[in-house]
């Protein structure tokens, strides 16, 4: 059976099926994982996603981080997820020891450790592994965190979304073709998927993805905004900021999920050596859920009407695709620790009268359901295109041309679209070929960023990013035409699709008689045309 690794962005959980107890476990995995309250009567067993880089390169990983006092230590990287999701790890990096560590390498060693130890808890396995990842994933982050998760389960490694594997973690039994929905609002993103269930067999479950919409928005996000409104009512500066404010924005975060939790209020105090100041600080559930209800640039939404914005999203699509409308649904299903906060829950419970919503399992819904994923099939559907950039003659300026559009089941059989591949200039021999990848999802701002020098507010030109992520912007010349290509002639035609790695794919013929044209891969090697379905993400 299965193991199943979801990474979080705050926490990560692991899940196993245990022979013994004929059921799934997430083990308590000593000297690594903790427990953290949830509305349901057992504790969650979670693994906080942090490493530490000490001296003479000593790393500590997950709760050794917290327990030893580092979670604020310079050469302590956390938020990796959201690093890896946003820039692939590209971020500055941090002196630690005399060493430059970025993001990436922080990532890379954290997954990989945590995935050493588990395999040595359990026996130094060797099942397969079943990877999550955020429904808004672009693909160089799946193509990495499949590349980590490989060095210690080279046998096999499969990738779930995290909303579709909510819905099998919650139930054991799932009725027949029916619709549901699932709302995973964690500490980096805010993920709907609109699914409904299709029963082959006995044991075996598909569900059929009939919708997505996605946000940037999570829990580091509202600890951020919570942050500012401390400063605002203590009147810091931001000298304060730096000095005190990774330990500010810990004692925000761990106001937050006491407040989550049901406290009323939580207090703390921190102390400004610097200055010599006493900041004494009491955040309130009302005070909470005024930061919540707030607007935010640049869309002018506060966080209640995100969430209504993705749900409005995901309902479209699935109405669009399948006729389905909202009043159909026979469950709601929340999941991630942000889904605790004051006013979330009513607020989805507002949005679904008639709706059962299901709150008890919101840290190891997604590692559960992804185990039991190893059990059945699930068809995938894109959340993102797949784009061309074509001239555009009436406006005079490129613009993305879709070939593969969000909303197509994955894997794909045949091509979903054709298009020429046409050369710029006469007598060419090489041709480019540029894939970008397109989001609709919105990031609200934020004015601090917790970066290699510290807690600091944000830059001019940090706080916009591209939404279009090209994939192959170092491997885009890839056809070689022989003989060489006219100016504008219609001689290569290729079509696309998605394999079931959700790899865009190409099929590529040369209508040249007696062509001798070629791919050339990056390690130097070719491959004559005619080619199908050849993965063009990493060539």
């Amino acid at each position: 059976m299965a193991l199943a690794f979801d990474f979080g962005t705050c926490n990560s959980v692991i899940a196993r099926w245990n022979e013994a107890l004929g059921d799934i476990e997430t083990p308590e995995l000593p000297n690594l994982g903790t427990s953290y309250p949830q509305p349901g009567a057992q504790k969650a067993r979670v693994i906080p996603s942090m490493i530490h880089f000490g001296k003479d390169q000593v790393k500590l990983i997950g709760s050794q981080v917290g327990d030893g006092g580092l979670g604020n230590h310079p050469g302590t990287f956390r938020w990796l997820k959201m690093d890896m999701l946003r820039t692939g790890g590209a971020n500055r990096g941090r002196r630690v020891d005399g060493t430059v560590i970025y993001p990436r390498l922080a990532a890379d060693e954290l997954v990989d450790r945590i995935l050493m130890y588990v395999r040595g808890y359990f026996g130094d396995i060797d099942d397969d592994l079943v990877l999550t990842v955020p429904v808004e994933a672009f693909d160089n982050y799946i193509d990495w965190i499949r590349e980590a998760a490989m060095k210690r389960f080279p046998r096999g490694v499969s990738i779930i979304d995290e909303a579709t594997a909510c819905i099998l973690g919650y139930r054991n039994d799932v009725p027949d073709r029916e619709p549901y929905c699932i709302i995973d609002f964690g500490g980096g993103t805010l993920d709907v998927s609109i699914v409904r269930t299709d029963l082959q067999q006995v044991g075996h479950t598909r569900c059929r993805i009939l919708g997505r919409a996605g946000e940037e928005i999570g829990g580091i996000m509202i600890d951020n905004w919570l942050l500012e409104h401390v400063q605002k009512q203590e009147a810091l500066n931001d000298d304060d900021i730096a000095a005190i404010g990774p330990s500010l924005l810990e004692a925000v975060e761990q106001a937050k999920i006491a407040i989550s939790n049901g406290s009323k209020e939580a207090s703390f105090t921190l102390y400004n050596d610097v200055t010599g100041r006493l900041i004494d600080c009491t955040i309130t559930s009302d005070m909470l859920k005024e930061v919540l209800q707030e607007k935010r640039e640049p869309s002018n939404h506060n966080v209640f009407q995100h969430i209504v914005r993705t749900l409005d999203r995901a309902l479209e699509q699935a109405r669009d695709r399948a006729g389905i409308r909202k009043e159909e649904l026979k469950g709601v299903f929340l999941v991630g620790g942000s889904t605790m906060l004051p006013g979330i829950e009513e607020k989805i419970r507002e949005f679904f009268p008639d709706c059962e919503v299901h709150t008890g399992d919101p840290f190891e819904a997604i590692a559960r359901g992804a185990c039991r994923f190893a059990g059945g099939m699930i068809d995938q559907a894109l959340t993102h295109d797949y784009c061309l950039r074509s001239w555009n003659r009436e406006l005079r300026d490129f613009e993305l041309v879709p070939v593969v559009p969000r909303g197509t089941p994955y894997p794909t059989e045949k091509p979903v679209c054709s298009k020429y591949i046409k050369a710029a200039s006469e007598a060419q021999q090489v041709l480019g070929l540029v894939i970008y990848e397109r989001s609709v999802m919105s990031r609200p701002l934020i004015s601090y960023v917790n970066g290699a020098d510290g807690l600091r507010p944000i830059r001019e030109g940090e706080r916009q990013e591209s939404r279009d992520k090209p994939l192959n912007p170092e491997d885009c010349e890839f056809i070689h035409a022989d003989p060489p290509c006219g100016s504008g002639e219609r001689r290569f035609i290729a079509g696309f699709g998605v394999d079931s790695n959700r790899r865009l794919t190409l099929w590529l013929r040369d209508t040249e008689e007696n062509n001798r044209s070629f791919i050339q891969l990056r390690d130097g090697s070719r491959l004559p045309l005619p080619v199908t379905n050849l993965p063009v993400v990493k060539l």
